[in-house]
């Protein structure tokens, strides 16, 4: 028998796509347009309102309105993208407070691993065979090269879509 899926689903796999969206963008451009926070944004009410069970919607819109003080914060001492800070948010009222430190921590996981990622390749770039990898001097300006985060925070969001589809 031929099912169709709900708008629960539906919703559940826009915000999949959106979230998988940005990480794409931002590893081509370094940067994240607003259309995608804001779509997944727009989706959530779509989610709360054709869940089977109560979803707690004012603990979620908590969480993401202060992780988008937090990010705004992290963008003006320039520790965070703009594009970053309002994904996050974005995601986080998806995670809401059941969810938000699985959330987090997948992140959070996730970026570390980059970074780390990143750093290797350019020490291993720089070392003149891969056995001086850890001898090489590393490029004082590299900390200061944007990485794309939402990659990582795509990783999270992806937790939070297959688990809030059970």
């Amino acid at each position: 028998m031929l099912t169709f899926p709900t708008i629960f689903q539906i919703a559940i796999f826009g915000f999949a796509a959106l979230a998988v969206a940005s990480a794409i963008y931002d590893v081509r451009h370094l940067k994240i347009p607003n259309h995608y926070s804001l779509a997944i944004t727009l989706l959530f009410p779509a989610y709360v309102l054709t869940a089977d069970a109560a979803v707690n919607w004012m603990g979620a819109l908590a969480i993401s309105g202060v992780l988008l003080a937090l990010g705004f914060l992290l963008f003006v001492t320039k520790v965070l993208g703009a594009g970053d800070a309002k994904l996050i948010a974005a995601v986080a009222l998806w995670a809401g407070p059941d969810l938000f430190l699985t959330f987090l921590l997948i992140t959070a996981v996730t970026g570390g691993t980059m970074a780390l990622t990143l750093w290797l390749r350019h020490r291993l770039s720089r070392a003149a065979s891969p056995g001086l990898i850890f001898l090489t001097d590393v490029d004082p300006d590299f900390a200061k090269q944007p990485m794309p985060y939402a990659v990582a925070i795509a990783a999270g969001a992806l937790y939070v879509a297959f688990t809030l589809l059970g």
